[in-house]
C-alpha cells in the first residue's frame, strides 16, 4: 500500500491544464520514500527527480522543502515548469531509514508513478547522484519504456554506462570544473539515441554556481523539453512487471563457476553478447517466473553479494526469507525486493498450474547459488558438494508457472 499525506494537496492552473501536488510516502524495504508528486492533468510522460548533493530536501507535509539543495538543484526548483508543461513528476527525497539514492527505493517510486499513469517514465539525475542513476538505467527492464536525463554528471561507472540502451540527455555547463559530461557522453556507447547539451552565460554565484545551472532555467528546460518530446513516441510502454509470465534464463561462468538467472530483456542481451561482461553463455536451463504480483504469489527479492563474499546474487523467496537475509548480511544490497514473484510451496507441495523449482548452495568461500526445475539436475549438483535447500521432503524452494 502507498500513503498518501492527507496534509497537503494543491491544485494549479498551468499550461498543460490543472496540475495537483501532494506530498506521498512510497513503502520500500520496509521503510517509506517521501516524493513531492506533481501531477499534470493527463500526463504525457513521467518524470522521477533525483537530485544530488547530500539527497535530502526534507519534504514537508505542507510540501515545502527545508535544506537549500532544495532551491539550488536545477531540477528541483523547475519542479513547477516540469508539471505545467504536461509532465507528472515525483520530486525524491531520501528515505526515511536515510538511505540515499536507493535501488530498490526508486523502483518503488516508478512503479508508483507507472500504475497511476501508464505513459513513459524519465528519470532525471545527476551531480552526486550521477553514479546511481547509471545504475538504475542500465539495470531496469527496457520493457518499461524509461529514457534518462543527467544533468552536471560527476563520477560514474563507464561499464555501467556502457549499458545504457535508452535515449539520453546529458546538460552541462563547460565551466563546471566538477562535470564530467564529456566521458559520460562518450560512454553512452549502446543508447538507443543521445545527445550533449552544453549550456553558456549564467552565472557562478550563489549554490554551486554553474555546476547547478544558476541563471539558466530557460535553456536548461528547453533542453528538457526538447529531448523528452521528441523520443517519449519511441518509449514502448509496459509497466514493470505487467506481462503474465516471463522466461528466467540461466547463465554460467566457467573461470568463476559460478550460475546467474535472470529474467529482464536487457540483462539477457548483455550477456549473450558477451562484450560489455565477458565470459558468461546460456546453460540451455530456464524456467517461467511472474514478473508481477499474482493472487497467492509472493515477492522474490534480488541480493548482489559483494566481492568478498561471493561476487554473486541470492534470490530470495518471499519477504521473511528477504528480511532475513538483510538482517543477517548487511553487506548485502537488496537490488530488486520484487525481482519477480512466485508461489510458495506448502510443506514442500506446489499447487496445480505450477512446477517446483530447487535450489543449491555451493557451500564455498564465494557463495552461489542455482535454482532449477529439474529434480536430476539437483541431484547432480548436490553429488559434486553443493548443498540443497527448500522446504518438505524433496526441499522444494519455489513453485513457478508450468
Amino acid at each position: 500500500m502507498h500513503w498518501r499525506s492527507p496534509a497537503f494537496a494543491a491544485s494549479l492552473a498551468g499550461a498543460a491544464g490543472a496540475v495537483t501536488t501532494t506530498v506521498v510516502d512510497v513503502p520500500t524495504r520496509g521503510t517509506n520514500v517521501r516524493i513531492l508528486y506533481l501531477r499534470a492533468d493527463a500526463p504525457v510522460a513521467n518524470v522521477v527527480v533525483w537530485p544530488g548533493g547530500e539527497a535530502f530536501l526534507g519534504i514537508q507535509s505542507d510540501g515545502t522543502m527545508i535544506t537549500e539543495l532544495a532551491a539550488c538543484n536545477p531540477t528541483v526548483r523547475n519542479r513547477q515548469a516540469l508539471a505545467d508543461h504536461g509532465y507528472a513528476v515525483a520530486v525524491v527525497d531520501v528515505a526515511f531509514d536515510g538511505a540515499q539514492w536507493n535501488y530498490a527505493d526508486m523502483l518503488e517510486v516508478v512503479r508508483y508513478l507507472q500504475a497511476r499513469d501508464r505513459v513513459p517514465t524519465w528519470v532525471i539525475g545527476g551531480s552526486t547522484a550521477t553514479n546511481n542513476t547509471v545504475d538504475l538505467l542500465a539495470r531496469l527492464p527496457l520493457a518499461n519504456g524509461l529514457g534518462a536525463v543527467f544533468y552536471s554528471p560527476e563520477s560514474f561507472s563507464a561499464e555501467q554506462a556502457a549499458l545504457i540502451t535508452r535515449p539520453t540527455l546529458v546538460v552541462h555547463h563547460p565551466l563546471d570544473p566538477r562535470s564530467r559530461a564529456n566521458p559520460l557522453f562518450n560512454a553512452l556507447t549502446s543508447a538507443s539515441a543521445k545527445q550533449q547539451v552544453p549550456l553558456t552565460g549564467g552565472n557562478n554565484s550563489g549554490c554551486a554556481g554553474y555546476h547547478t545551472l544558476n541563471g539558466l532555467n530557460g535553456p536548461f528546460l528547453a533542453a528538457i523539453f526538447g529531448f523528452i518530446d521528441l523520443h517519449n513516441p519511441t518509449l514502448v510502454y509496459t509497466p514493470l512487471g505487467q506481462s503474465a509470465s516471463a522466461v528466467a534464463v540461466e547463465f554460467y561462468n566457467s573461470t568463476l563457476d559460478h550460475y546467474f538467472l535472470t529474467h529482464l530483456a536487457n540483462e539477457i542481451a548483455i550477456l549473450d553478447a558477451g562484450v560489455t561482461i565477458k565470459g558468461w553463455a546460456r546453460t540451455l536451463q530456464s524456467f517461467k517466473v511472474y514478473p508481477a504480483a499474482q493472487t497467492g504469489t509472493s515477492p522474490v527479492c534480488r541480493y548482489y553479494i559483494p566481492p568478498n563474499k561471493g561476487d554473486s546474487h541470492f534470490y530470495g523467496r518471499g519477504t521473511a526469507e528477504c528480511d532475513a537475509t538483510g538482517r543477517a548480511n548487511p553487506s548485502f544490497v537488496n537490488e530488486d525486493p520484487q525481482f519477480f514473484h512466485v508461489v510458495l510451496p506448502t510443506a514442500g507441495a506446489c499447487p496445480a498450474g505450477t512446477i517446483a523449482v530447487y535450489r543449491v548452495f555451493s557451500n564455498r568461500a564465494d557463495a552461489n547459488h542455482r535454482y532449477m526445475v529439474s529434480r536430476s539436475l539437483r541431484d547432480q549438483m548436490v553429488s559434486r558438494g553443493w548443498l540443497a535447500e527448500g522446504d518438505g521432503p524433496d526441499l522444494v524452494v519455489m513453485c513457478v508457472p508450468a
